[in-house]
């Protein structure tokens, strides 16, 4: 595990960052609380486009008793910012990253996992393939779950699945 550490100063961000090689990229997180606590360290992990200052009051409410680890994704926050052809910026990459950052991180598990918005898809996806080493969750604005039968995908949305069009709207 090869760590460097780096300090930002802002009044409302007021920790210290840590890197990580992560998958050959540099992952910029937050380590703060005990790391002998008795609860299991909790991990959030954000959406797009924000980065670890999302959980800034977060991390102050709980890191007087519980280990709290918020990794930036590549690309966003601290991070490093590959181009396109050096990265691949898909879900299956941010979930080996993820997954790669908790092997680093926190070797031996359980954790207590908090995602949003993208990171719902993220952490879901990481989570239900180490079930073991989720603790309790928190999920929070996200769509990383199927559709019931009775609900059907949004008009809007399906546009956006068009070879053409899609590309053209996002």
């Amino acid at each position: 595990m090869t760590e460097q550490t780096a300090s930002f100063q802002h009044p409302e961000y007021p920790f210290r960052g840590h890197f990580l090689d992560v998958r050959g990229q540099q992952m910029h997180y937050l380590d703060e609380g005990p790391a002998d606590s008795s609860l299991p360290p909790v991990l959030m992990v954000h959406g797009n486009p924000t980065w670890s200052f999302y959980y800034r009051q977060l991390v102050l409410g709980l890191r007087p008793a519980q280990r709290c680890l918020v990794p930036d994704h590549i690309g966003m926050g601290w991070s490093s910012r590959p181009t396109k052809a050096e990265y691949g910026y898909q879900l299956a990459d941010r979930v080996a990253d993820l997954g790669a950052f908790i092997e680093q991180a926190v070797p031996s598990g359980p954790l207590d996992l908090i995602v949003h918005d993208w990171g719902g898809m993220i952490g879901m996806a990481w989570a239900t393939r180490h079930p073991d080493l989720v603790e309790r969750l928190v999920v929070m604005n996200t769509g990383a779950f199927q559709l019931p039968d009775a609900k059907s995908f949004p008009p809007s949305l399906r546009l956006a699945r068009l070879p053409l069009l899609g590309a053209l709207l996002v």
